[in-house]
């Protein structure tokens, strides 16, 4: 199984380019909740700059929470600590990379700070 980190649920459903390339790592997609509050802070960044329309910002809001299965994310809080710590990086980042390793799964990133990390810890990691 795999879990869809915010780099990949940003690209997807904001169309940036190469988004196509990562919908083939959403069959039955699963990601922690904090997915939700990060795509809704990077779709505020872009309509802020204007790339983005307001509308379609909400309505972006509106379909994911529908498209995904979550984890609870409460169960790895402290693995994510400890993560961040060990790592020297964000506890948000690590929330992904503990949820994937306490439930044996991939990690999908399109970020590669956040595969190398994930890497480190121990995680199999997919980088699109």
């Amino acid at each position: 199984m795999r879990l869809i980190d915010s780099s990949v649920i940003v690209k997807y459903f904001s169309e940036e380019p190469g988004w196509e390339d990562v919908e083939a790592y959403l069959y039955e997609p699963i990601s922690i909740e904090l997915s939700m509050i990060e795509l809704g802070s990077a779709l505020l960044k872009k309509v802020r700059k204007n790339e983005l329309d307001y509308k379609k910002a909400i309505e972006i809001l509106e379909r994911y929470p529908g498209t995904f299965r979550f984890i609870e994310e409460k169960k790895h809080t402290s693995k994510a600590f400890e993560i961040a710590k060990k790592y020297d990086s964000s506890i948000y980042d690590a929330m992904f990379i503990a949820a994937a390793l306490k439930n044996a799964y991939e990690l999908v990133t399109c970020d590669g700070n956040q595969a190398e990390l994930a890497r480190k810890a121990g995680v199999r990691t997919i980088e699109c």
